[in-house]
C-alpha cells in the first residue's frame, strides 16, 4: 500500500512541476516560439516583400517572382509590408480569404518564418476585418506575427483600427537565449488620417508608440542596459521623409513635388540605385501626431532603419538623423504596370549589428534568369505588360455586372 501511495505522490509531483513549464510556454508569442536566430555563418537575412496587392487569384508571374526571390536570397525571415492583397478588389469575405490563402500557401511551402503588417488596402472596401485576417494568418505554421497592439479611432464617422503591431526577437544562435537583434512590425494605418484636422494617409498611433517604448526599454534592460539594435517595418512612410530629402526647384531632374515644393535626394546619393518616380505618400506634413513615431525611435536609439512600401515605384535609402528611411518597390502585377517591380534583401552580421547591407532584387531579372530558367516567362512577361492589366480590369467590370 505504501508503495502505491509513494508512486501516486510521485506522479502528482511530476505533473505539478510540469504545469508551470507548460504555462510558461503558452505565454510565449509565435515569434518567441519560432526562436529565429542568426545562422552558423553569423548572418541574418530578411526578404522584404511590398505591395503584392493582387486579387483573389494571385498572378502567375508574381508567384514565380516570389519563388525566385526566395531561392536567390535564402532569407531567414520574410516580411510582408502591407497591401498584401487588394481589398478593394475582394469585396466579400470569401474573396478576401482566398486572396490571403493564395500567397500564404506559397509561403508555407518555403518553410521560412513570415511576418506581415497591414497596408492601406488590406481592409479597404472589404468586410473582412484586420482581426479576422490575422486569425487566418495564424492558421499557418510559418506565420510569426500576432494581433499585438490594437489602437482605435473614430472621427467624423471614419473608423480606424491599427492592429498587428508586434516585435520579433532575433537570437544569437539556435541554442542561445540571448536576443541580440530585434524586428518591429507596425500597422501604419489606412487611407485617411485618423486626426480629422489633417489630410493624407494614416500613421502609427500613440498606443502603438507607448508599447514600442515600453518593449524597447524591456529589451535594453534584459540586454544588460545596452540597446538592442533593431529594424522597423511598416507600410506608410512617416512625414520625416520630407525633412530627410533636399528641397530643390522644379527644374531639377527627378524632383518630386509635395505641398507646393520640390524635393530630391541629398547630395551624394547614388542615383543608379535610388529613385523616386512618385512623391512619397504619407500623412499630412502639418499633422503633429504623425511625427511622434520616428521621434520616439530617435529617443530610444535602437532603430537603425525603417523599411516601408506603399509608394510602388520608389526605391531608395535616405538617412534621417541616424535612422535610414527605406522605400522598397512593389511586386504587384495588378495595380501598377512598372518595370522595376522588386524585393529588398537586408543582411545583418552578428559581429556588427549596428550596420547592415541591402540591395534590391528586380522581378524582371528574376523571371528572365531564375534559378530554373524558363524561356516562356520572358515571352509571357512581354505580353503581360501590354495586355494583361487591361484585360483583367475589363473582366472585373464584366464580373461585377453578372
Amino acid at each position: 500500500m505504501k508503495k502505491w501511495l509513494a508512486l501516486f505522490l510521485s506522479i502528482v509531483l511530476t505533473l505539478s512541476l510540469a504545469v508551470p513549464a507548460l504555462g510558461a510556454d503558452a505565454e510565449l508569442t509565435a515569434a518567441e516560439k519560432a526562436h529565429i536566430s542568426f545562422g552558423a555563418d553569423g548572418k541574418f537575412t530578411i526578404l522584404q516583400i511590398a505591395d503584392i496587392q493582387d486579387n483573389a487569384t494571385l498572378s502567375y508571374l508574381c508567384k514565380r517572382a516570389i519563388t525566385y526571390a526566395v531561392e536567390e536570397s535564402k532569407p531567414d525571415l520574410i516580411v510582408l509590408t502591407g497591401d498584401n492583397y487588394a481589398g478593394y478588389r475582394c469585396k466579400t469575405v470569401e474573396k478576401s480569404k482566398k486572396a490571403i490563402k493564395e500567397f500564404m500557401d506559397l509561403f508555407e511551402g518555403f518553410g521560412i518564418p513570415v511576418a506581415m503588417v497591414f497596408g492601406n488596402h488590406d481592409d479597404d472596401s472589404t468586410p473582412y476585418t484586420k482581426l479576422e485576417q490575422i486569425a487566418q494568418y495564424e492558421t499557418y505554421s510559418c506565420f510569426v506575427g500576432r494581433a499585438g497592439v490594437i489602437a482605435e479611432r473614430t472621427d467624423d464617422g471614419e473608423y480606424t483600427i491599427n492592429a498587428g503591431t508586434y516585435n520579433i526577437p532575433i537570437y544569437a544562435s539556435a541554442d542561445s537565449d540571448d536576443v541580440i537583434f530585434n524586428v518591429w512590425c507596425f500597422d501604419s494605418g489606412n487611407n485617411h488620417n485618423p486626426d480629422p484636422n489633417y489630410g493624407g494617409y494614416g500613421y502609427v498611433l500613440s498606443e502603438q508608440i507607448d508599447w514600442y517604448v515600453e518593449t524597447s526599454d524591456a529589451l535594453r534592460e534584459a540586454n544588460g542596459g545596452k540597446v538592442v539594435p533593431s529594424f522597423a517595418f511598416q507600410h506608410i512612410i512617416p512625414p520625416q521623409i520630407y525633412q530627410a530629402l533636399k528641397e530643390t526647384d522644379k527644374s531639377t531632374p527627378g524632383a518630386v513635388s509635395h505641398g507646393g515644393k520640390y524635393y530630391t535626394f541629398p547630395d551624394g546619393t547614388d542615383l543608379t540605385k535610388n529613385w523616386m518616380n512618385e512623391s512619397p505618400s504619407c500623412a499630412s506634413t502639418d499633422c503633429p501626431g504623425a511625427y511622434t513615431e520616428v521621434e520616439a525611435m530617435l529617443a530610444q536609439g535602437d532603430v537603425k532603419a525603417l523599411f516601408v512600401g506603399h509608394d510602388h515605384i520608389n526605391n531608395y535609402v535616405v538617412p534621417y538623423k541616424g535612422i535610414d528611411l527605406v522605400n522598397t518597390p512593389g511586386i504587384t502585377y495588378f495595380s501598377y504596370n512598372d518595370l522595376n517591380r522588386g524585393f529588398r534583401v537586408i543582411t545583418v552580421d552578428k559581429e556588427n549589428t549596428d550596420t547592415y547591407e541591402t540591395y534590391t532584387l528586380f522581378a524582371d531579372a528574376l523571371l528572365r534568369q531564375g534559378s530554373f530558367p524558363d524561356p516562356f516567362l520572358a515571352f509571357l512577361r512581354r505580353i503581360y505588360d501590354r495586355i494583361y492589366v487591361f484585360g483583367r480590369a475589363a473582366w472585373e467590370k464584366i464580373e461585377s455586372v453578372f
